[in-house]
């Protein structure tokens, strides 16, 4: 038997007979004999309290108690690599398919356009079909492995809560420890005190050693189980209260109808929309928060419409630009594909709507300032969707610890959703909005998915973008700019209404 095995033994026959005398004590006939029987009690407890401090220099010197086993994350940190490398493989797929496309498409413009109609042009139609269904089949393969990451990575996230609450649990037993020994010691100088005072304070020092060699004897499956702690027979003095704080996903009432993309005439889709239900919602900051052009916080009654569950990416923005012999848009550098399209002013992303609402039969514009926020809250009344807390890998923002922090905007969709199902409404770019810009909510109408009015010299923009820090990041923020002004801040979403 080890030594430390041997030392635990020899305090739990001790324990023993302390019990015992305890209970002579209680039975005792006479004063005399109680007081006997709590003298050998107090030396029981010095005997103990040396084996507990054997015990102690047989772990670990910077360990005196010993830490719960926590779960290992490896298993879903390797799903994740290898639905993100899934999602990587099958994302350049689409691209490929879609370049593919996009030429056969120019080439059949160009045949028509020539009044060419021969074997080599039916079969080019056929080919384009092929295409298409490759490219559905792939995007849907895309939203399946984008689902299971999502899946996977709230999977650990809740780990991640777990272990935290465990090792504060653990630092929290720790710490009432040592505030038990100091009050052991104040109690043991009171010797002078009565002597029915004295057997009192006696069964107290020792409940609390007890307490506290019983913590020793914490098994892995009661550290694990903190949602729902074991209760041991000990003085109530000795129990730790953790009232911890984890994060809960927030409660919308509203869920959304729907997600789809409407076909264009010219070929491929439009951006994926998200149908959302009419409803009512309390629009800006409360009167408690300094942000003056937010306010008064007012109630918004809305009718059903769709908003884009993405922002407007390049791929989308540069096949409209090539398909109407625009100049594209600058990416910085950042990238293209499926990243936030960026450098377009306000009357470039109103003609984009335009665009889409010929090649759709569909009206689609910009959201108002309004469906924007309703939209982006998705019914919470927090700073952010998920809470009042901006916590990590949330958002692309340069106080949201991504991978992107402050230097560039991330593909869309790189972060959990809202409850709607929509992304990128905190962070990555600001987004225009249809509306003239109003200093304040002041005399905002309580029905109607526009305001209108307004000064028309500049346009109100919403959310923020991956450069800004922690005092410019919440739902209710609301800028404005010039309509001519492009950044590589500054991008946009559509929604199509109903």
């Amino acid at each position: 038997m080890s030594s430390i095995n041997q030392a635990k033994a020899e305090a739990q026959k001790l324990i023993k007979e302390y019990n015992k005398l305890q209970a002579e004590a209680r039975s005792a006939t006479s004063v005399d004999d109680a007081a006997r029987k709590t003298a050998a009690a107090e030396k029981l407890i010095v005997q103990i309290s040396e084996l507990q401090s054997a015990i102690t220099k047989f772990q670990s010197p910077k360990q005196t108690v010993p830490s719960p086993k926590i779960q290992s994350q490896a298993p879903l940190e390797e799903r994740v690599d290898r639905l993100t490398q899934a999602q990587k493989k099958t994302r350049t797929q689409i691209e490929q398919l879609s370049n593919a496309k996009s030429q056969l498409t120019l080439l059949l413009k160009q045949e028509k356009d020539k009044n060419i109609e021969n074997a080599s042009q039916t079969k080019d139609k056929k080919l384009q079909q092929e295409l298409e269904q490759l490219i559905e089949k792939k995007e849907a393969e895309q939203s399946s492995l984008k689902q299971k990451l999502d899946n996977v990575q709230q999977e650990s996230k809740k780990e991640t809560d777990i272990i935290k609450l465990q090792r504060d649990t653990a630092r929290a037993v720790m710490d009432r420890q040592i505030q038990l020994e100091n009050e052991n010691s104040l109690q043991e100088s009171s010797v002078g005190m009565l002597r029915g005072i004295a057997i009192g304070t006696v069964f107290s020092i020792i409940i609390g050693v007890l307490g506290v060699f019983l913590y020793t004897f914490i098994t892995e499956e009661d550290m694990v189980s903190v949602t729902q702690p074991k209760i041991y027979p000990i003085d109530t003095s000795a129990i730790v209260k953790v009232t911890p704080v984890i994060k809960v996903p927030v409660a919308s009432s509203f869920k959304a109808l729907g997600e789809y993309r409407d076909k264009l005439k010219n070929g491929g889709k439009g951006p994926w929309m998200v149908k959302l239900p009419e409803g009512t919602f309390k629009m800006g900051s409360k009167n408690t928060l300094p942000h003056h052009n937010e306010r008064p916080q007012h109630e918004i009654s809305l009718e059903s419409f769709s908003i884009g569950k993405y922002e407007v990416t390049f791929e989308e923005y540069d096949h409209f630009s090539r398909m109407t012999n625009r100049p594209l848009p600058n990416d910085n550098g950042f990238g293209r594909k499926k990243r936030p399209v960026i450098n377009v002013n306000w009357h470039e992303a109103v003609e984009y709507t335009k665009w889409l609402s010929k090649q759709t039969a569909h009206k689609y514009r910009l959201p108002s300032e309004r469906e924007w926020e309703y939209a982006a809250g998705a019914g919470a009344e927090t700073v952010f969707w998920w809470g009042f807390h901006i916590g990590e890998n949330n958002a692309n923002c340069a106080s949201c610890g991504s991978e992107w922090i402050g230097q560039q905007t991330a593909p869309v969709g790189s972060f959990p959703a809202n409850p709607f199902g929509i992304s990128d409404t905190i962070g990555n770019v600001m987004e225009w909005t249809l509306n003239c810009y109003h200093g304040s909510y002041k005399g905002a109408p309580s029905t109607g998915n526009i305001w209108e009015g307004g000064n028309c010299t500049w346009r109100t923009v919403r959310s923020s973008s991956y450069r800004s820090n922690k005092d410019n990041i919440r739902t209710t923020i609301r800028k404005q700019f010039r309509p001519s002004i492009r950044m590589d801040t500054l991008g946009f979403r559509v929604m199509r209404v109903y």
